[in-house]
């Protein structure tokens, strides 16, 4: 009766380490494989994860759960969170922002949210070890003449995405979402 229950353990253990075969369809293999070449695409971000600090856990929780969200993980999806990319320029970018800045903006301003100049320099693709495809560049800011932001987007094969935002004047944040038509 031993052996069995140790066999059991040990092959349910052996099943739920293994790794899972993701299938993609093909629609979402070429959409893929479009965006790898270059081809233009755009991201609707879902879910924004700030940087955890004091300030923000220090916020009442009733703020974040009114639409399941909590300081660590806000839903954006009911926002206008546009991310419209070429290769060498955004034709439109836009994300709401959630965290500390660390520096202070023009006295009175009301934009408060990451939007983006149409110019990209220092663009990088690469793959990462899973083959999926990681797009670097850097960007300035629309409305400040001294902010800019260092950009890393993945696009994985199902077509969701994850991309980070590191700026010089706030603190870094990623967002997730999807590649939409």
């Amino acid at each position: 009766m031993i052996k069995i229950f140790k066999f059991l353990v040990v092959f349910v253990l052996c099943y739920s380490c293994a790794s899972t075969n993701q299938n993609y369809t093909a629609v979402q293999l070429q959409k893929f494989n479009e965006i790898v070449e270059g081809k233009p695409f755009s991201v609707d971000s879902q879910k924004a994860f700030p940087r955890n600090t004091t300030s923000l856990n220090a916020l009442p929780t009733a703020i974040f759960y009114a639409n399941g969200s909590s300081p660590n993980m806000i839903d954006i999806s009911s926002h206008t969170n546009v991310f419209k990319f070429n290769k060498d320029s955004i034709s439109t970018g836009y994300l709401p922002y959630y965290g500390e800045r660390q520096f202070t903006s023009n006295y009175g301003s009301t934009n408060i949210g990451i939007e983006f100049d149409s110019k990209i320099t220092n663009y990088k693709t690469s793959k990462t070890k899973r083959n999926n495809h990681k797009i670097q560049f850097t960007v300035r800011d629309k409305n400040s003449n001294t902010e800019s932001y260092d950009v890393t987007l993945i696009v994985f094969k199902n077509l969701r995405t994850q991309i980070n935002i590191n700026s010089t004047h706030r603190f870094p944040i990623q967002y997730s979402g999807t590649v939409v038509n």
